[in-house]
């Protein structure tokens, strides 16, 4: 019986991509990284700001002890005006702090005096700052008893004597005004004025010191309760360099602000 041969069908030739499919793929994957990539930004610095909202409620958790130890007064900006902290693990001696960025020391501050509270002074440092030779946030001066800038705040004839501290019943609205915020500034973090967080957030060259997190920055109330703001907020504190009389505040007036302001009704 014969042998059938069955027939053979040549091999398709094989086919390559040409120049336009080419291109139009690479448009395709170059519009797709252009859309994921900021959503991804976005993603991670919105972690990167829960982490210090983290941190930021750590700190208030460590000043609201404080002041249980402390007959319900807030810790000090700074006890002495160039108390310089010699214990390597203390806060103190990580971070420079001084009356300008040109005039920094390892200043003995509120870090220091909360620290037996929260134990950590990573705790200090923003995931968000990349630069960790100062601490990421500042101490408002109000809560602190600087009794150098108490004037701005109120006539001077009420200030307290020098170096005190409010108290928690001293503090009007504790739930509304901002006692520890975002700041990577020597000048800022052992003695924070509004006038400061004004000036940083309109000017775009500083704003990163005050708004590291999408447009904004993290802030602790005195209540111990942390959120957001805007950048918008932090450039509407005020204009003017001027003391604020609490029976007529001035809104032009950094110290008569509300969110800044203890004093305040």
């Amino acid at each position: 019986m014969p042998r059938v041969l069955c027939p053979v069908t040549p091999r398709a030739a094989s086919r390559g991509f040409t120049l336009i499919e080419l291109l139009v793929v690479i448009s395709i994957i170059s519009l797709l990284a252009a859309i994921l990539f900021p959503v991804f930004s976005r993603a991670r610095e919105s972690a990167r700001r829960a982490s210090c909202l983290s941190n930021l409620k750590q700190i208030g958790m460590g000043v609201l002890q404080y002041t249980q130890d402390y007959d319900e007064r807030y810790p000090a900006n700074s006890r002495y005006w160039l108390d310089v902290q010699t214990d390597p693990n203390m806060p103190g001696a990580m971070f420079l702090s001084g009356t300008n960025d040109a005039n920094t020391i390892h200043r003995m501050t509120w870090m220091d005096f909360i620290y037996p509270y929260v134990k950590n002074s990573q705790v200090f440092i923003c995931p968000s700052n990349s630069d960790s030779v100062y601490a990421s946030y500042g101490y408002q001066a109000a809560f602190g008893g600087d009794s150098n800038n108490c004037a701005n705040y109120i006539p001077a004839a009420l200030c307290p004597p020098n170096w005190t501290p409010l108290t928690l019943s001293t503090v009007n609205r504790p739930s509304e005004v901002v006692m520890i915020s975002d700041y990577n500034s020597a000048r800022a973090s052992f003695q924070m004025m509004p006038v400061y967080i004004q000036n940083a957030a309109a000017n775009s060259a500083n704003a990163h010191q005050v708004a590291l997190h999408l447009d904004g920055g993290n802030a602790l109330y005195g209540d111990g309760h942390v959120k957001w703001q805007s950048i918008g907020t932090l450039k509407a504190i005020g204009s003017v360099w001027a003391a604020c009389n609490p029976a007529s505040p001035n809104p032009k007036s950094y110290f008569c602000n509300r969110a800044w302001n203890p004093y305040l009704p």
